[in-house]
């Protein structure tokens, strides 16, 4: 293998560990869609439960106002029956117990009045609440639709560019000796870890080790690999345009 052949495979190499970087960024990105998504319904599910919550407790008061009112009614029942037995009895002593049974039911009413006021404004409260409640949750049915709709459109704009992204990297692939490529792809699969890092100024553009000046020849002349004494990557020189860019691996 000539010398350029050497530092341009590592260079391609290099350029392919971007690459899967810059795929794994995206991979990440879209993994976390469906999360941000779940969150969104969760955070319009909490507006939902509150309103159900409401709904269910206007219908508790709104029955249990109806039962006392019932209890009125019977009670009215009761109050005629009483003041027809006024007309037929024969002694004071009967007389006096219905008296004090049409006293205790108007008692008994006037607490079930009571009762039934405390409901009725119970109810109305209720309602500004769940209208209120309505309300709020009209606004972020909106916004929940448009921000899922974002999100979805973002998922979709890269699953585009890794499928874009992908078919320049199977152009890079195909320039990279098998031996080197296997290197690469067996490190990666099981640390997600770089194998080549260039060189810049005097230093490991990954760790930022400086290089002794012999080991700087060794590279430059790029008749064997040479790993970084630190971090242990493939050293490999930048091309002339890369290194005025100051470019690092990542």
């Amino acid at each position: 293998m000539s010398d350029l052949n050497l530092t341009s495979e590592l260079a391609f190499l290099y350029n392919l560990q971007q690459i899967d970087a810059d795929i794994l960024t995206r991979r990440k990105k879209l993994k976390s869609i469906p999360n941000d998504i779940r969150k969104l319904r969760e955070d319009f599910g909490v507006h939902e439960q509150k309103l159900n919550a409401l709904k269910d407790q206007l219908s508790q008061v709104e029955k249990e106002q109806r039962s006392q009112s019932a209890e009125i009614g019977a009670l009215d029942e009761q109050r005629k029956k009483y003041q027809t037995q006024l007309t037929s009895v024969k002694t004071n002593d009967e007389m006096k117990a219905l008296y004090n049974q049409l006293e205790f039911i108007d008692k008994q009413e006037e607490e079930i009045e009571d009762n039934i006021l405390e409901f009725m404004l119970t109810i109305d409260d209720l309602g500004g609440e769940i209208k209120k409640e309505r309300e709020i949750l009209s606004v972020k049915s909106a916004d929940y639709k448009v921000e899922e709709a974002k999100l979805q459109e973002i998922a979709q704009g890269i699953e585009e560019d890794i499928s874009e992204i992908q078919e320049t990297r199977q152009d890079l692939v195909q320039k990279i000796a098998p031996d080197l490529l296997r290197q690469y792809q067996s490190r990666t699969t099981t640390q997600h870890a770089s194998l080549v890092a260039p060189v810049v100024g005097n230093n490991c553009g990954n760790c930022k080790l400086t290089i002794p000046p012999q080991m700087l020849n060794e590279i430059k002349q790029s008749t064997k690999k040479i790993a970084c004494p630190s971090c242990k990557l493939i050293l490999f020189e930048l091309p002339d345009s890369e290194r005025a860019n100051g470019a690092t691996s990542e």
